[in-house]
């Protein structure tokens, strides 16, 4: 393809894997591009629209908005914006970096004109997580995002989690969808349809790469969170879109008379 020589070569393994698996089941997806990388491979934000993907804006340099304030994020959007024009309408926040913390970032995307969200991580991690988040597309209130406000302008889409018991867990992409089995992730997608509700999973270009080189981390468990399950990666995607019916957000919100 012509953007294969404009990336890095191993982003070039991951994306051509995850768009040959996306055409090999009609399916469109949203790509959330960190700016710094769509800075470096020109054209490449286009073709994946004149493919009829969606791209989505997953901040410029990768750095969470524990670390930012509102006039940063302000920046990078607009700076963003300049290189995949005015359509994007979705972000996706770094480390989903989004919780009552830094919920300042739901004005500007508001006031940016953005249309949803999809930060929400409703389940407790080491790293990140609003657990009492709803599990379900909803409107959050701009000064906590894990209430609900139906005044609110945006969407967000939460990432896909099953309940047992008292715990929630997260198996909506990530190590989480790599450690669970392929037909654990199928059947609460199932659920989740069968109550009339979308189930939001993601994937990294660089999970879909069984080569990518290893390097040293921080700790042995940083390390296994990383690397564990790559090989079956695209394996149990290719299983999981077998499954189901997928779409893009602007596809789902067009489809459901959601869009602005």
């Amino acid at each position: 393809a012509r953007w294969a020589s404009r990336l890095r070569p191993r982003a070039i393994e991951g994306l051509k894997r995850a768009l040959d698996l996306l055409e090999e089941h009609k399916t469109e997806a949203t790509f959330f591009f960190v700016g710094e990388v769509a800075e470096g491979s020109p054209g490449v934000l286009e073709e994946l629209k004149e493919m009829g993907h969606e791209v989505g804006f997953h901040g410029y340099h990768h750095k969470p908005l524990w670390e930012m304030g509102p006039e940063e994020l302000r920046a990078e959007i607009r700076a963003f914006r300049r290189l995949a024009g005015p359509s994007c309408k979705g972000f996706r926040a770094p480390s989903f970096s989004l919780d009552r913390r830094t919920a300042w970032a739901l004005e500007v995307l508001a006031e940016e004109g953005f249309s949803y969200d999809s930060s929400v991580f409703p389940a407790k991690t080491p790293l990140y997580g609003l657990p009492g988040a709803p599990i379900r597309p909803y409107r959050p209130s701009l000064l906590d995002p894990g209430v609900e406000d139906e005044r609110s302008p945006l969407l967000e889409f939460p990432v896909m989690t099953i309940q047992l018991g008292p715990l929630r867990l997260p198996l909506g992409g990530g190590f989480y969808m790599r450690l669970a089995p392929a037909e654990v992730i199928i059947g609460a997608i199932r659920k989740l349809n069968h109550h009339g509700l979308p189930a939001v999973l993601y994937v990294h270009a660089w999970e879909l790469d069984p080569g990518m080189p290893r390097v040293p981390l921080a700790s042995p468990w940083r390390t296994f969170v990383t690397y564990y399950g790559l090989r079956g990666t695209v394996r149990k995607l290719r299983r999981i879109l077998s499954s189901a019916r997928f779409t893009s957000f602007r596809g789902f919100m067009e489809h459901e008379g959601l869009a602005p």
